[in-house]
């Protein structure tokens, strides 16, 4: 399915070369022995890597993030430094009175910890050297991959599970016995900008496309879901394939998953998973696994069809066959065609989550961004589309400002006074709060505010635009951008640059209103740095409302009228550098009973005290 897509992408003209000259492609083959009794496994593991870059490679890095999780790791150190670490992941060694708080990692015991250790590496049969620094493998080539040659490089491993894991491990909170997330070696990614080896410190990753092939062999009673589709249904049984029970004389059974172009393969298993499997209009099968709450998991099932439908048709085809929700890891996560939910007690933010994770789909995994150069791309943009979903298939009522939750966090995090760089990489931001405020709440307003600036219909095609034109190919915010004029017709780029580049603000005021004779003089004034084209409406006293529109000199465009079945009036343009404007309204002041700015409360302005004017006389 995945390849029939690649290639009507292709045929139409709008393949990876749209924008990526090349992209790296790998082919894994694992074999993995996990020990249930011990949360340790054996691996062996071969990758076939073809560089498609015109670069000769004579390095390749890998992640081994499992070894993160063990005292004095640099995600041990970072936890203990950030002043607002999450208390989940901290332990209070001091008291109640006089708290002193370390990571949770610096207390692990040894049979506690993860790892990951090599026994041999070799490239096409020949020993490759390595040094292990912290999460990173590098590894120096016997030989070098040539540009468009490929390299077959061969691994056998130990690893073990850690009790706390960030969104991964063993035995969580729900009891699910094993969480693999970030668990296997995997090969960093190399672009045009080379390789990204990017320790685990706390979150955000990048990864390049590849087909996995893997075995898993581990107790017979334990039922596994994540990445790929069950190659052995016949063998297996758990409701694969409507097939419930196959029984076996062995000990352990070997679940064997295939996936295509994929940036990732994660897998949970517990003897205790119930397994349902319901089908979206498009034919795409959604899994459900979970143990816990099952009459939410059940209600789940009732909603995320139709949200994977309006995904599809907001943004592009879903290009793989099926999509799991699991209940595992620690909070929540999106994987490869799947993800993994922590709990499930709460039936609206069960949905909540579920709608957010699929929403990920698309910007992690089909346009694959690097979260950790742009976390507010990934992360803002999956909660656009969770929030627009949520009003139009969840709630039921396509409101047409739907991220007012976002734009009450953005403004908290602004009034605090401790805003960081927005461009900072994820793991380098000084607080949480300031990471989560600019990748989720900013994030957010961005997109909000674009859709604000273009409009609705301009905003969808952009999406659209954005699919076919750079589905798999690790495009950025400003490829986004450049989908956007082109589906405006507006100029844009300066808002990207003043909103995710700056730590400035929006800001108007209505400054004055009075009388000019048989009319009305309005004063507004721009206090904040960031210009913005405004919508008002006017309230006269007897007569229909109407709408004004101020477009910036900067967008050399108009958006629609966005306010269906009301007269719009469009201004002059307000030109950047000045402070001030003015325009008259052919009514006398005395018939003006309200002017309001930004009525649907789009602008994310910290000081919009001065947006409404309400006539006293």
């Amino acid at each position: 399915m995945v390849k029939s897509l690649f290639l009507a992408l292709a045929a139409i003209g709008l393949s990876m070369n749209t924008f990526a000259q090349w992209q790296q492609h790998i082919d894994y083959q694992m074999d993995i022995q996990m020990d249930v009794k011990t949360f340790q496994y054996k691996g062996k593991q071969v990758a076939i890597y073809e560089n498609h870059s015109p670069d000769t490679l004579r390095t390749v890095f890998y992640h081994l993030y499992l070894n993160a999780f063990q005292p004095n790791s640099q995600m041990d150190k970072n936890m203990q430094q950030v002043p607002d670490m999450p208390a989940r992941f901290m332990h209070n060694v001091g008291t109640e009175a006089q708290p002193k708080y370390e990571s949770k990692i610096a207390h692990l015991k040894e049979n506690e910890q993860g790892f990951i250790h090599l026994q041999s590496l070799t490239q096409n049969g020949k020993e490759a050297s390595y040094k292990v620094i912290g999460t990173i493998l590098q590894v120096s080539l016997p030989e070098p991959i040539l540009p468009h040659g490929k390299a077959t490089l061969a691994m056998d491993y130990t690893a073990q599970i850690p009790t706390m894991g960030l969104r991964m491990g063993r035995n969580n909170s729900d009891e699910v016995a094993l969480s693999l997330s970030q668990w296997y070696p995997r090969i960093c990614v190399y672009d045009n900008q080379g390789w990204h080896p990017y320790q685990y410190i706390f979150g955000e990753f990048y990864g390049d496309w590849a087909n996995f092939d893997v075995k898993i062999t581990l107790d017979k009673n334990y039922l596994v879901a994540g990445t790929g589709t069950l190659q052995n249904p016949e063998q297996i049984g758990f409701g694969y394939q409507n097939i419930k029970e196959v029984k076996t004389r062995q000990k352990t059974r070997t679940w064997h998953f295939k996936a295509e172009r994929v940036i990732d393969f994660s897998w949970a298993a517990d003897p205790a998973y119930q397994h349902d499997i319901v089908k979206t209009k498009s034919g795409v099968e959604l899994h459900f696994f979970y143990k816990n709450f099952p009459e939410n998991w059940k209600k789940l099932q009732e909603i995320m069809p139709e949200v994977l439908d309006f995904y599809e048709a907001k943004v592009g085809k879903y290009p793989w066959s099926h999509y799991s929700f699991i209940q595992a890891g620690q909070g929540a996560m999106e994987y490869a065609m799947c993800t993994f939910i922590e709990g499930g007690k709460d039936p609206k933010a069960l949905v909540k989550t579920a709608c957010h994770e699929l929403a990920h789909t698309w910007f992690q995994h089909i346009f694959a961004i690097d979260e950790q150069q742009y976390p507010w791309f990934d992360e803002g943009f999956t909660c656009f589309l969770q929030l627009w979903a949520d009003a139009e298939v969840v709630q039921k009522d396509p409101v047409a400002n739907f991220s007012e939750f976002r734009r009450k966090a953005f403004l908290d995090y602004i009034q605090d006074r401790q805003e960081e760089d927005p461009s900072i990489r994820a793991d380098f931001f000084e607080r949480t709060r300031s990471y989560f405020s600019t990748a989720y709440a900013k994030g957010t307003m961005f997109a909000s505010h674009l859709d604000y600036i273009i409009g609705r219909k301009a905003m969808e095609a952009t999406f659209k635009r954005f699919y076919r034109e750079y589905a798999f190919t690790h495009p950025t915010p400003e490829n986004f951008v450049r989908c956007a004029e082109k589906e405006s017709g507006m100029q844009l780029f300066w808002f990207l640059k003043e909103f995710m580049h700056t730590n400035h603000h929006i800001g108007y005021c209505i400054e004055k209103v009075e009388s000019k004779g048989d009319k009305t003089l309005v004063t507004l004034s721009k206090k904040g740095r960031i210009p913005m084209p405004l919508d008002l409406i006017v309230i006269p006293n007897g007569q229909k409302p109407f709408s004004l529109y101020i477009p910036t000199d900067l967008t050399f465009g108009e958006k629609p009228n966005p306010f269906i079945n009301m007269e719009r009036i469009v201004l002059p343009v307000w030109n950047w550098a000045e402070s001030t404007y003015q325009f008259e309204l052919n009514l006398p002041l005395s018939q003006v009973k309200n002017i309001s700015i930004d009525p649907l409360e789009f602008l994310a302005d910290p000081n919009a005290e001065c947006y409404n004017y309400v006539n006293s006389d």
